[in-house]
């Protein structure tokens, strides 16, 4: 068999690739054994940061004395290389059989692995230990089924936090605990967390919220309710309340070791099965799950407001009014929409993207996001579609001046000057937050010399960074250097990759950048300049009114709090909108 020489190891067959490195099966002809070395990407090795918690990984994973932790031989530098050297175990990963099989796994079958990898978690948990990675595909299973926890490549010792390089976002999305989008802390209840998620994977062959995007994944672990096993399958009911608790929102609330997790599973399996029903509405899922609709979460909380919203429907009804509108419309809020539009049917909204939690778009290439989801109840209680038009910022309100857009929605904040172009029906309050890399000290008020990165055409971009480095000049000191990139997501990656300094956005923006980045950047002072959001129609628009009407009705059933909570951006919401309610 040809083999790469790799100091005394001899790489004899690439076995896995992932993100932190190759793994070989290798030969070390210093102990005459066959072997498995993981092998990282050279630019590491350059990274002192990266080397001290690679070091780390590898003493800890050492460390731990469990029979279902691959055994860690020895760890170093080779040719510029870091490598590890571990037990070669033959098998595959319970990722890998999971998409193979494309169904769930046996229950007995699913808590025999749930209980094992729970053995070697409460081993490294007893040191200190977090996993911070476990996910299916580190789940490795011998033909005999003995479990082991591989990877402890995202391993910290409680409560650090440090050792991690700027652009990593550690750990993976489908299986990461609420804390961790919270500035990336965690201790080891996360890791419980992260072991009930694949539980429930293995339960129902689908991931817990099997969400469009990665956005409303997080969004899914942040706010929604865990996940009922009985809604794929109704025996799996006992299954309900250990998956609920072990995918408590607050950590206090869930399973404190690996050991209780098991113990709770194993006797939800040997429960008594109840199905009770019909069975047409607790059909099992079939492959890999069922995908809910884009704003499902959204209509889960409203359902439990429909008494409500028929109080507001009978407040707004217009008993003269005869005409059908259609589904979801307030009849006397569609009467009130202008006669060309309603003859339209739609709303012709101008959006720029991304600017996410506000608007993006996900993996399937719609627009989504806070702003879109409320857009689409306003249309709705107006009796209209929403068509949305993609376009650069700037060139929004110029196109709702000549007619070309109906309305715009871009998270334009009201401003007094903006106000002589077109008029603001307001619907949010954000400020000004910026944020740093972790480790910083920067002080927004006190920014001079420092690059500071903003999106094309935002009010960062056009007044709040040339006051501030006008300031800074006038001062006799040096100058902010502004940094403008088209895209919002482009200013996000550069501070974690250093590029600049600090970043400048709204307040929900930022935010929701800060909870992405898994602990990689964090505030940098606190919310200032706050104004209201508003949507731009024409100066003078009869549009106006029932876009105000149609969010004074959202307000008062309670949709706008539910599909504000959704999004995470509930402290932005305002009780009363105004027709241009900027005051500066």
């Amino acid at each position: 068999m040809d083999a790469t020489p790799f100091g005394h190891y001899q790489l004899q067959e690439l076995i896995g690739r992932g993100g932190m490195g190759e793994v070989y099966r290798a030969y070390d002809t210093k102990t005459d054994r066959v072997v498995a070395v993981k092998v990282l990407p050279p630019q590491l090795a350059q990274d002192a940061v990266f080397q001290q918690r690679f070091r780390r990984e590898s003493q800890a994973a050492a460390g731990v004395n469990d029979p279902h932790v691959v055994p860690i031989h020895g760890y170093g530098e080779i040719d510029g290389r870091l490598y590890l050297d571990m037990r070669l175990i033959e098998g595959r990963t319970l990722g890998a059989l999971l998409a193979e099989t494309e169904k769930p796994l046996e229950p007995d079958f699913a808590v025999q692995i749930v209980e094992q990898v729970a053995s070697a978690l409460d081993a490294a948990h007893q040191l200190g230990l977090i996993h911070r990675d476990v996910k299916p595909s580190n789940i490795l299973l011998t033909k005999a089924n003995f479990a082991y926890l591989i990877d402890f490549g995202l391993a910290r010792t409680a409560g650090e936090s440090g050792m991690t390089t700027a652009g990593s976002t550690l750990g993976t999305l489908a299986y990461m605990a609420p804390e961790r989008f919270d500035g990336g802390f965690a201790d080891a209840r996360a890791d419980t967390y992260a072991l009930t998620c694949v539980l429930y994977e293995c339960l129902t062959g689908a991931r817990p919220y099997p969400a469009d995007s990665l956005e409303q994944q997080i969004a899914g672990h942040m706010v929604s309710p865990a996940p009922k096993p009985s809604e794929s399958n109704p025996r799996l009911a006992a299954f309900d309340e250990v998956i609920a608790k072990g995918m408590a929102k607050k950590p206090e609330k869930r399973y404190q070791t690996g050991a209780e997790l098991a113990a709770a599973a194993r006797r939800a399996l040997s429960a008594p099965v109840r199905v009770t029903g019909s069975g047409r509405h607790t059909a099992a899922r079939s492959g890999g799950g069922r995908r809910l609709p884009r704003r499902a979460l959204v209509m889960a909380g409203v359902l439990v407001l429909v008494g409500a919203g028929a109080v507001g429907a009978w407040k707004w009804w217009d008993a003269r009014s005869t005409e059908d509108f259609p589904e979801g419309a307030v009849p006397a809020i569609a009467a009130s929409v202008p006669a060309e539009v309603r003859a339209d049917g739609k709303l012709v909204i101008g959006v720029n993207v991304p600017y996410a939690p506000n608007e993006f778009t996900n993996s399937e290439g719609e627009i989504v996001g806070f702003d879109v989801d409320l857009m689409d109840a306003v249309a709705r209680t107006m009796g209209l579609a929403t068509e949305y038009r993609e376009s650069e910022f700037d060139a929004i309100i110029p196109a709702v001046q000549d007619g070309t857009l109906d309305v715009g929605m871009s998270s334009f904040t009201d401003t007094l000057d903006r106000q002589k172009l077109v008029d603001f029906v307001t619907y949010f309050e954000a400020g000004t937050l910026w944020a740093q890399q972790r480790g910083s000290a920067i002080d927004p008020s006190a920014a001079c010399g420092l690059r500071v990165g903003v999106a094309h055409s935002v009010i960062q971009e056009t007044v709040e960074i040339p006051a501030k480095s006008d300031a800074c000049v006038a001062a006799g000191l040096a100058p902010i250097e502004k940094v403008v990139f088209s895209q919002q997501d482009n200013v996000t990656a550069a501070l974690i990759a250093g590029e600049i300094d600090a970043m400048s956005a709204d307040s929900p923006v930022t935010g929701f950048a800060i909870k992405l980045s898994g602990g990689a950047l964090v505030p940098a002072g606190q919310v200032f300049d706050s104004a209201p959001y508003g949507w731009p129609v024409a100066k003078g628009s009869k549009l106006s009114g029932p876009l105000l009407r149609a969010l004074e009705h959202l307000i008062e059933t309670g949709e706008y709090k539910t599909i504000a909570t959704m999004w995470g951006v509930e402290r932005g919401m305002i009780t009363a909108p105004k027709l241009n309610g900027a005051s500066r």
